[in-house]
């Protein structure tokens, strides 16, 4: 007769007007259930009846979304009142209903409260504290619970808001008994990871979950996934704003500061770039986002990157990989790929594979994923050698795809100059610089570089020659080059003469790229540094700069930005009688253009003679 009056209960419930007492008689059929002794067949029959498709209780919130608060008085009365031995059976008949308010697509903000309200009533503690283990009914929930975040819609604010709250209070119950939930809260960390992405998408924060996972670092020892949650920090750098870093940074450096991790440490080579990133940040930027006190983002940079440079890898440790893993967000995918591909890429073999591979993608792609600059970086990082000259011929080419990351790239490069490094590694690192140049957000970070390197009066020359060949791609430099070019005219007590004698070649070069690269445009600027390299080099030694210069002048002439009678008229006095080899042949290059500029007239005819006589008297 009891279950026959369950059973018509249930049928009732969605079809009545009024059914806030059919749900308190219910409730009370329930709670007398689960208080008497019943037979094991008649409970299985009820089982049954909430197991049916529709589960009765989808039905009734579906129909009267209004009767929530009865159906969460009667279901917190459930849970409470669930016989011994009999809890594993209780949690399956609510879980579609579970399974269903919480995880549905639709994810009605009409049943919010219910799940806010119901999910308190489900993670509330059952039993004494000083217990060392869960109760039995304690142990289905929050089971049910953590099977449950995959299944999670996570497309709107709301719902993203809703997650990252259901998140934290399951988090913060397992952590009420953390030897037993070890492999949930490894688990539910990495979730925790990979929903930071989503909520800063949406919300603009993940601090909170950072801070969370920072707090109980020292529970999530044993099975953690060190080198997944490396790299996962790596990307959030990247993509969080200034406020949203420091967070991340002390979650980094607790992790690599474990034991645990102190034989993993290469996948920590992953994390130069972002630290290099926050480290090339202004100091302005960093005045106006510190409110806090404490430790600065760019000291926990700092930090991070000696905590890098220190560790070396030992050996080589079984690397922890959930196989049945369900991610609560795409994210984890690209995650788990850099992870692949890390893994890989410590054998020489991979690493051109690899790069070969990210190369054909190029043709047919604008945008190319985060992760694949960070395993860039990585490689700029640890190659040398052979290896290094690829990667360096690599990041010039994916640039030229995608710009979005080249001013992350800079750092990198500056740092793998202050290594130990052969003398022609050096220059292909200096020179893809300029290369990597290709769009407008990247000059003010190769700018900066260039500075840099131009603040040693050693190093000028070259940098003169490296803003040449960032000029040539970005012609909005033009200034900064003109005072690259003034700085190289300084004489200084403090460098040596072949140091100075590098600064006026390197001059003379610049000059002559100028004038071949946009005479149009440049070409006029240049007439007076022209004439005052072949003031100045006359001496037999000095025959190289002026031949440079003169090449500019050739071009200048071929454009016809210049009359080369009136060019020759001016330059004679000097030229004329000049007999070093290297100025006679460019003189002779010059003197070939006549031909080419042929005008009928007088002046022309004067000038072809002229040209003749130098020629034949020269040699």
């Amino acid at each position: 007769m009891e279950t026959l009056c369950l059973c018509t209960q249930s049928c009732l419930l969605p079809q009545t007007s009024k059914c806030l007492g059919l749900v308190w008689v219910g409730g009370m059929g329930t709670e007398k259930t689960s208080k008497l002794h019943i037979p094991l067949s008649v409970f299985l029959y009820f089982k049954t009846i909430f197991r049916n498709s529709p589960h009765p209780l989808i039905t009734i919130l579906e129909n009267r979304p209004d009767c929530w608060p009865i159906l969460l008085q009667h279901m917190t009365t459930f849970f409470q009142q669930c016989p011994e031995s009999k809890e594993s059976a209780c949690v399956s008949i609510m879980r579609p209903f579970l399974r269903y308010l919480f995880c549905e697509p639709c994810q009605l903000r009409e049943h919010a409260e219910l799940r806010m309200a119901l999910l308190r009533v489900l993670l509330q503690s059952r039993g004494p504290r000083n217990k060392e283990e869960p109760n039995a009914l304690e142990c289905h929930l929050l089971q049910l619970l953590c099977d449950l975040v995959p299944y999670f819609q996570v497309k709107d604010l709301s719902q993203v808001t809703e997650t990252l709250l259901f998140l934290q209070e399951l988090f913060q119950s397992l952590l009420r008994f953390p030897n037993v939930w070890k492999l949930q809260l490894c688990q539910l960390s990495l979730q925790l990871l990979c929903f930071c992405e989503v909520s800063l998408q949406l919300t603009g924060e993940c601090s909170s979950l950072i801070c969370l996972m920072e707090e109980n670092m020292e529970l999530l020892k044993e099975g953690f996934p060190f080198e997944m949650a490396i790299i996962g920090l790596g990307l959030l750098l990247l993509q969080t704003p200034a406020s949203q870093q420091k967070p991340i940074l002390k979650l980094a450096i607790k992790i690599l500061s474990c034991p645990e991790t102190k034989k993993t440490q290469t996948a920590a080579l992953i994390l130069v770039m972002p630290a290099l990133q926050i480290l090339s940040s202004t100091a302005v930027e960093e005045y106006m986002t510190e409110k806090d006190g404490g430790a600065t983002r760019q000291q926990l940079a700092i930090n991070l990157l000696e905590i890098v440079q220190q560790e070396e890898l030992k050996e080589k440790k079984q690397p922890v990989c959930y196989d049945h893993f369900f991610p609560i967000t795409s994210v984890y995918g690209s995650l788990h790929t850099t992870w692949k591909i890390l893994g890989l890429l410590r054998e020489n073999s991979a690493t051109s594979e690899w790069l070969s591979s990210v190369r054909s993608m190029l043709p047919i792609t604008t945008q190319v994923p985060v992760h694949v600059f960070l395993l860039l970086a990585y490689l700029l990082v640890q190659e040398n050698g052979d290896n290094l000259c690829g990667v360096l011929a690599a990041a010039t080419e994916i640039a030229k795809a995608d710009s979005s990351q080249v001013p992350n790239l800079i750092p990198v490069l500056m740092f793998k100059l202050g290594r130990p490094l052969e003398p022609t590694l050096c220059r292909n690192i200096l020179y893809t610089l300029p290369a990597l140049g290709v769009h407008k957000v990247c000059v003010a970070q190769i700018l900066r570089a260039l500075q840099v390197l131009g603040s040693t009066p050693t190093l000028q020359a070259v940098t003169l020659r490296l803003m040449t060949s960032l000029w040539e791609k970005q012609d909005r430099v033009y200034p900064e080059l003109q005072r690259f070019m003034a700085m190289s005219d300084m004489a200084s007590l403090s460098v040596s003469k072949d140091t100075q004698w590098e600064k006026v070649v390197a001059k003379a070069a610049s000059i002559r790229d100028i004038c071949k690269q946009r005479p149009y445009q440049h070409g006029a600027d240049m007439l007076a540094a022209i004439s005052q390299v072949l003031n100045e080099c006359t001496k037999p030694d000095q025959a190289t700069p002026a031949a440079l210069v003169l090449q500019g002048l050739h071009a200048l002439c071929q454009a016809e930005v210049v009359c080369i009678r009136s060019t020759w008229n001016a330059l004679s006095p000097k030229l004329s009688c000049d007999t070093r080899p290297l100025i006679l042949k460019t003189l002779s290059e010059l003197f070939s253009l006549v031909p080419s500029l042929m005008v009928n007239s007088n002046e022309y005819e004067v000038c072809v003679l002229a040209n003749f006589c130098t020629y034949f008297k020269a040699n």
